[in-house]
Parts: C-alpha cells; sequence; structure tokens
C-alpha cells in the first residue's frame, strides 16, 4: 500500500461504515486502530449492535474516512473490506491505541480486512486518486 495513504490512516481515528439490512444499507461510525502487517481497520463494539448483527450475517462492508470540509484540501478514503473478529494480535494493537476500552468488559474487538481502497487527496490535484488492491 502507497505510503501516502497508510500515513492518512494512521493519522486518522474514526471511520463510517456501512452494511445491508432488509430495507437497504446501514451505517454505524467508530473509533479504530490499524493493523498495517493485515491491513486492517480494528474497531470495538457490543455484539447485540444492530451493525454488529449486520455485519455477521454479511461480512462484506464498505467504510469511508473523510477529513477537512475545504474541497481544494479535501483526503479521504473509500474502501471495501471483510468484517471478521479480530485476532489476539489485533486486540494488542487496539488495546494499546485505546487503553480505556479495556474497562468495557463486554465489548467485543473485530477487523476490518481491506480488500479495495481508493485514496483522495486534492492537494496532489482534483483527479488524482491512488487505488489499492489487495492480492
Amino acid at each position: 500500500m502507497d505510503e501516502r495513504i497508510l500515513e492518512f490512516i494512521k493519522n486518522e481515528q474514526l471511520l463510517s461504515w456501512a452494511m445491508i439490512d432488509e430495507k437497504g444499507v446501514y451505517t454505524a461510525s467508530a473509533f479504530y486502530a490499524f493493523d498495517e502487517k493485515n491491513l486492517a481497520f480494528i474497531i470495538a463494539s457490543h455484539e447485540d449492535t444492530k451493525h454488529i448483527r449486520l455485519a455477521s450475517e454479511n461480512s462484506s462492508i464498505a467504510l469511508n474516512i473523510a477529513k477537512e470540509s475545504k474541497i481544494a484540501f479535501l483526503k479521504g478514503v473509500q474502501a471495501k473490506a471483510e468484517f471478521k473478529m479480530a485476532s489476539k494480535e489485533q486486540m494488542k494493537i487496539y488495546f494499546s491505541k485505546f487503553p480505556f476500552a479495556k474497562l468495557d468488559k463486554s465489548a467485543k474487538i473485530y477487523a476490518l480486512e481491506l480488500f479495495w481502497l481508493k485514496f483522495t487527496n486534492n492537494a496532489l490535484g482534483l483527479s488524482k486518486k491512488l487505488e489499492f488492491y489487495k492480492k
């Protein structure tokens, strides 16, 4: 993955993600840590929430991270990923970034493993997009 994409991801911490429900698309937001080795966003949530139930039923999800409201400086990521339970190593990554999350014993840790990503950075030029495909 291009270093400019990784730098953007590592400097942010909030994503919005979407899954499918019986009437269409459903969205949620989550704070994340990033697993660079496995190219996965790591999030925490409760298994009884609608977004976790939906992602468990259909593991193909989409996500978005956006920064800046002025179009000339817009930076952001659009991505597709697979929802899964986080590994022990990913749990360590998450808790090292958000140690207070250990206090919520009922929350579970999940991974959104990337398979496609598009990075927009209008500072590079309005039509310049960087794409990543997992092999």
